[in-house]
């Protein structure tokens, strides 16, 4: 889908959230307050005919940037496990402000989610061809949108992301870095919506 294309998906999903007076925070909580490291949607959510999923959450406050209100986790499904159940890759996590909109995009340890730890090159591939299904809903066609709208941003985080792991096993022969909780966030980029959506829908 061409980017110009997930840039009309964002816009239409904004607008479809300011006619319910929500975005895309309030749309997951449901009316829910939400408690430090408490995950929502219950379940998670599971969108793009099953190929994606992920979940919201808020840090406490000392652990979290200021004016984040929390962010999403996604993962890319990626194969299955010895059982035959589908195995996960976690992709990027999208930040979200006290407004409710998005502020960065970044990339986490492996021992952050648990998930199965795949390459940049590998996770990369995640991220082509990302389309967003007619029956997709509004918060699934705005991540879907975010995710291909900053496809090339994304690519360059996790190629960094690679790196920095890299360098902090060459500089500090840490060993097991993947499971070190000194090393959390590995890479990120800020978000300016406004901006790049004048930017992919002028071309």
């Amino acid at each position: 889908m061409p980017v110009a294309e997930h840039a009309l998906n964002i816009l239409a999903s904004l607008s479809d959230f300011a006619d319910k007076q929500s975005n895309v925070v309030l749309d997951v909580l449901a009316g829910q307050t939400p408690h430090e490291n408490e995950k929502f949607p219950k379940g998670e959510l599971c969108f793009a005919d099953s190929r994606w999923r992920g979940f919201y959450h808020c840090h406490p406050a000392r652990e979290k940037p200021p004016q984040e209100h929390g962010h999403f986790h996604l993962f890319a499904r990626c194969g299955e496990d010895q059982d035959g159940k589908a195995d996960w890759t976690h992709v990027v996590a999208l930040s979200i402000d006290n407004q409710g909109q998005p502020r960065s995009w970044f990339t986490v340890n492996q021992w952050v989610t648990g998930s199965r730890w795949l390459p940049a090159g590998a996770t990369i591939e995640m991220l082509n061809d990302i389309n967003v299904p007619e029956q997709a809903s509004i918060t699934e066609k705005f991540l879907l949108s975010m995710l291909g709208l900053y496809c090339e941003e994304l690519k360059g985080i996790l190629n960094e992301r690679d790196r920095q792991l890299t360098q902090i096993n060459a500089n500090d022969n840490m060993g097991d870095t993947l499971n070190n909780r000194e090393v959390y966030v590995l890479s990120s980029i800020p978000i300016d919506l406004q901006q790049r959506l004048h930017s992919a829908v002028s071309k």
